[in-house]
């Protein structure tokens, strides 16, 4: 059965991030302190997304 497949957001700190991205889009990104970028897919090498859902899960 096919389904589509989730990814998980990568996060980057950057000297002009901030705490928007939690609050605006109800996003945890764990402990950086500035969050400046979230990328919802990627194939950037070295921050490839991870598949996140079904029998993909953890791959990128």
């Amino acid at each position: 059965m096919l389904y589509p497949l989730k990814f998980e957001p990568i996060f980057k700190d950057k000297i002009w991030g901030g705490q928007k991205i939690k609050t605006v889009l109800n996003k945890d990104f764990g402990n950086l302190p500035n969050c400046g970028e979230m990328w919802a897919l990627s194939g950037f090498p070295g921050s490839e997304s991870i598949v996140s859902n079904g029998f993909l899960a953890g791959n990128d």
